[in-house]
């Protein structure tokens, strides 16, 4: 899973290093200039948001920390006047206090027995991906957006000591995931470099929170 996870980081840089990069010819061809309010080509802007919970593969969940993201999306190209497509990534963190029993089950001498293994750990999450998304403005101060994003959902379990409790034997407690998915959503800019955020999505790998909102600051 390093592997996953250098790769996902590399690519991830790189994705930053284009959305922070000056578009060339923003001004032309009767576009918006990106100082603005609105996401056009070459405008930069970086999200902080908080998350819904996403699903923790346990019986039993207590959130500690919600998802928090920290989302940079830059515009490479204009289409028109009202859209652009971008390139960016998004990182997020959030803990989890998870516990419950796992049914372990195995065959001796002809007979199945079953244990019941009990499990209580600190759960953290880590999300990294890449995202490229189509954005369309309908006015100036709102910008519309979809895309897909792809990158890597890393668990790592904390284990409560005792002998009451043991290691969780159900899907794959380390839960290092590829992550695959679309996602939607929205920003409304209050003044040329401010706003707020709402964005909803899904992954394969259940590393991306569901619905997420908060503030928005457009760099460029």
């Amino acid at each position: 899973m390093r592997k996953l996870l250098t790769v996902t980081c590399a690519l991830l840089c790189a994705s930053l290093a284009l959305a922070a990069a000056p578009a060339k010819g923003s001004s032309k061809g009767g576009k918006k200039k990106n100082g603005g309010a609105g996401f056009t080509e070459g405008s930069v802007a970086m999200d902080i948001t908080v998350g819904a919970p996403t699903h923790s593969a346990t019986d039993f969940r207590e959130v500690m920390i919600p998802p928090l993201s920290l989302c940079v999306d830059g515009g490479i190209a204009g289409i028109g006047s009202k859209c652009a497509i971008s390139l960016g990534g998004i990182a997020s963190y959030y803990l989890y206090d998870v516990w419950g029993t796992d049914h372990h089950g195995y065959d001796y001498h002809g007979h199945h027995y079953t244990n019941d293994l009990y499990y209580d750990a600190e759960q953290h999450n880590i999300f990294v991906a890449f995202r490229g998304a189509f954005h369309f403005d309908p006015v100036e101060k709102i910008d519309i957006y979809a895309g897909l994003l792809m990158g890597g959902h890393w668990k790592i379990w904390n284990y409560v000591d005792g002998a009451d409790y043991h290691s969780f034997y159900g899907d794959n407690p380390t839960r290092n995931k590829f992550c695959f998915g679309p996602f939607i959503g929205a920003r409304f800019f209050v003044s040329s470099a401010f706003g707020f955020k709402a964005e909803f999505g899904a992954d394969s790998g259940n590393g991306l929170p569901y619905a997420q909102g908060g503030i928005t600051f457009k760099l460029k």
